[in-house]
């Protein structure tokens, strides 16, 4: 049998199961932000489900016996309202965990008022388990964070059989297993729906950065220029472009190969995410031009900054497969005027560049 067709064996099963719990640095962000959408959503939607079962506790348990349980299903909606407010307060995935908590405490509370022996009260208030285990499938998760936050609906569900008193019988067994499936399958579709996240992630991350360079590629960059121009009219910030070109390209494609060019490109990339702040954006522009978005930046720091740049290129010794490539950068700089189109902004930087191809290379020249 071919290597792509093979089953998982057993002696693979342990590194297949820990790269399956690994979330990639670059998704992390996402996901958690992923998470504590979820959670914040089903906590909101949780408030008014929780008060709209207040009248059904009068009619199930009575007048007097309804009192303990409108209390706790008010401190209950009250906590997953002040969860819903707080959330993006909180660490990583702790809105999650506390969702899960709240409502192991509150449920397992409310449970304590139903009495354990009466069959009409538990087909509704029994259920409360069997909710918590189901909204694992809400969370993209590795399976074993998910198999962690059931340990609360395992606790709920404990105390439910213990107030019943349920003798160890088929029916028991049968109730054990259930939970226990819905547990599985809710952890399951966590772990796929993070599997599908971090390909969707990848993807559109592939769709937004040149292959070679992984820098971002034209059309994202133009895309985030207009909202970098957006953002400096709102602010009334200066925003500055460089537009950057290997000189004389194509004798370093001659000279070392087409291999020996790309690794030129990837070197001259390396340069600008070094010299550019975390704020600024670099992108291929197409072929050996470059573009550098530099917000809050006006033309005296843009200046300085694009002869760092062209210092740092002009010093380099790139490793090519034949031996050692050197190259030298033109920069071709603008800075915005009040209102200036991206379009407009991108030509001024461009006709800097050509000035400075014009007047010798290697150095940059103003817009």
């Amino acid at each position: 049998m071919d290597a792509p067709a093979r089953l998982i064996t057993l002696h693979g099963l342990p590194a297949t199961l820990a790269a399956s719990c690994r979330i990639p640095p670059e998704c992390r962000t996402h996901v958690e932000a992923v998470v504590r959408l979820r959670a914040v959503a089903f906590a909101r939607l949780l408030v008014p489900l929780t008060l709209a079962w207040i009248p059904l506790d009068v009619l199930a348990l009575g007048p007097a016996r309804a009192l303990p349980a409108l209390v706790l299903r008010l401190a209950l909606a009250g906590g997953l309202l002040a969860l819903s407010c707080q959330a993006a307060r909180l660490p990583r995935f702790t809105a999650m965990w506390l969702l899960v908590a709240l409502q192991a405490v509150g449920f397992g509370l409310l449970q304590w008022r139903v009495p354990p022996h009466d069959d009409a009260l538990r087909i509704g208030y029994g259920l409360f388990p069997y909710l918590m285990a189901a909204q694992l499938a809400l969370f993209p998760l590795p399976w074993w964070r998910n198999l962690l936050a059931a340990v609360a609906a395992a606790g709920q569900f404990a105390l439910l059989l213990a107030l019943e008193g349920a003798p160890a019988d088929a029916l028991l067994w049968n109730r054990v297993w259930l939970f226990g499936l819905i547990v599985a399958v809710g952890a399951w579709t966590g772990q796929a729906q993070l599997r599908l996240l971090v390909r969707l992630l990848a993807a559109r991350r592939d769709a937004a950065h040149d292959p070679l360079t992984g820098l971002a590629n034209r059309r994202h960059a133009t895309a985030h220029l207009q909202a970098a121009c957006a953002d400096a009219d709102r602010r009334g910030e200066p925003l500055s472009v460089l537009m950057l070109d290997l000189d004389h390209f194509k004798r370093v494609n001659d000279q070392h190969g087409h291999a020996g060019g790309d690794c030129v490109l990837v070197a001259l990339a390396q340069v600008l995410r070094r010299e550019l702040r975390a704020s600024d954006l670099a992108a291929r522009h197409g072929g050996e031009e470059f573009l550098a978005v530099l917000p809050a930046c006006d033309g005296t720091d843009a200046l300085a900054t694009a002869e760092r740049i062209r210092l740092a290129v002009a010093a380099m010794h790139v490793p090519v497969p034949d031996g050692e490539a050197r190259a030298t950068l033109s920069v071709g700089l603008a800075t915005r005027d009040t209102g200036e189109a991206p379009e407009a902004l991108i030509a001024r930087a461009d006709a800097a560049l050509y000035r400075a191809k014009a007047q010798g290379r290697n150095r940059c020249v103003v817009g």
